[in-house]
């Protein structure tokens, strides 16, 4: 069976093989580091972001205050930021209140009751029912309860004023959010990072159904349907996370506000794209269905049909980590996996049969999910639902005998695409797809 070429896509699914112990383990410790290595990379500008703030704020707080360890700002500061995903400016404000809230109550009740076991677990209940019934938020609930915890337990030093620790909590939490909004970078750096995870396991399936299609093995089909089920859903919403994150990045900070184009169109493109991704699963599913109707007949057609998608998906990724996000590229690729969509096309096995009437529903079936699909992707770049129509085929199951390619680049067509490429491509598509068209 011939591989199709892709250097960039994860690898194919194959069968288990046993493999030794050792080995096994060796290979789950590389994946470990490897994925600890790949995490940190990702999150260096958010830890160091948060050492920043922590150390500023300490600094800053003992030069306005003059308290001799203000260790709250730097605690606060760090907390506000945090490790991990960028935070959305909603999230911002609730641990900050929270924080300030907490730091009062502790200060209250110490200046009240003093500090001990019993007033403890008084301040803790109380400050934790009181956060319940302001806000719903289980991270602001958290942050009222530390807080009020630590100002109970931390000693007061001989230089700090009754009041001084909550003076280093304001402190902390406005130099946090001063550094979080100067230091944000580029809010398209989170959109990038979650659309390549999103499209790598969107050019993987497609990789393996266009296996599936050219072996005619359905198990393979099969194996990709279980995979994108269990896994679509957590890119979809890293990716939602990750716009949500950029949109506030670009509306509130001043490294952010020149790239608010590029953020907007990341946004639009994963409506088209979470749609893709929803009839790739059910593609799988009609694909194993198609194959086991028509007893597992190759059909190499379909599979350069899933390679071409798997092409233009590429051309998305590569898109979306440009500096200036162009979709051009990847509407011609659309094109040109648009040409194969006709059931005359798709359905045609390897000896040229057609699917007959067992495999007839499922292959039309088939044939219009992956128009949907391309659909889908000629959105994301940005088309409306009627301009990506038009670049599809006649959908005619031709009689015995007869031939339907798809039908020429219409005017349609050549509005939307450069006219230095509209001849070439017509040639290519025609060339591809229908004999009796070539020049």
């Amino acid at each position: 069976m011939r591989q199709p070429p892709n250097s960039s896509s994860p690898q194919p699914l194959t069968p288990t093989t046993a493999i030794p112990v050792t080995e096994r383990a060796r290979g789950a410790v590389r994946d470990w580091f490897t994925t600890g290595i790949s995490r940190g990379r990702g999150d260096v500008l958010t830890v160091g972001r948060a050492a920043i703030a922590a150390s500023l704020a300490y600094l800053v707080s003992g030069l306005i205050w003059d308290h001799e360890y203000p260790f709250f700002s730097g605690i606060v500061a760090f907390i506000i930021i945090g490790f991990g995903i960028e935070k959305k400016m909603r999230k911002i404000v609730e641990m900050s209140c929270g924080v300030l809230l907490g730091v009062l109550l502790g200060e209250l009740a110490r200046a009240l009751i003093g500090p001990g076991t019993w007033q403890i677990l008084v301040v803790v209940f109380v400050a934790g029912m009181l956060a319940r019934l302001i806000d719903s938020s289980n991270l602001f609930g958290f942050q009222v309860a530390i807080q009020s915890l630590l100002v109970m337990i931390m000693p007061i030093t001989p230089t700090m004023t009754p009041g001084g620790r909550a003076l280093d909590a304001v402190t902390g939490v406005s130099v946090a959010i001063v550094v979080y909004l100067l230091l944000s970078g580029d809010p398209r750096r989170l959109q990038r990072r979650a659309a390549a995870s999103f499209y790598r396991e969107l050019e993987g399936t497609l990789v393996n159904l266009a296996l599936s299609a050219r072996s005619g093995d359905r198990g393979v089909a099969q194996a990709a349907l279980r995979k994108i089920r269990d896994v679509s859903q957590k890119y979809t919403d890293e990716w939602k996370l990750a716009n949500d994150v950029a949109d506030e990045m670009a509306t509130f900070s001043p490294s952010g506000l020149r790239h608010a184009d590029d953020v907007s169109r990341i946004q639009h493109l994963l409506v088209g794209s979470d749609r893709a991704m929803r009839n790739v699963r059910v593609i799988a599913r009609r694909q194993a269905e198609f194959l086991e109707a028509v007893r597992g007949d190759a059909h190499s057609t379909l599979a350069d049909a899933l390679l071409a998608a798997r092409d233009a998906v590429l051309e998305l990724s590569t898109a979306v980590s440009h500096e200036d996000v162009d979709f051009t590229m990847a509407r011609r690729k659309l094109q040109l996996f648009s040409s194969y969509l006709s059931p005359e096309m798709l359905l045609r096995n390897d000896e040229g049969k057609r699917p007959g009437r067992a495999g007839h529903f499922e292959g039309v079936t088939l044939t219009i999910q992956l128009r949907s699909l391309a659909i889908d992707l000629l959105q994301a770049t940005g088309l409306s639902a009627s301009e990506a129509k038009q670049f599809l085929p006649s959908l005619v199951v031709a009689a015995d005998g007869d031939a339907i390619g798809p039908r020429p680049m219409t005017m349609e067509m050549r509005a939307l695409e450069p006219q230095a490429t509209t001849e070439a491509l017509e040639l290519l598509i025609t060339d591809r797809s229908d004999p009796d068209r070539r020049r």
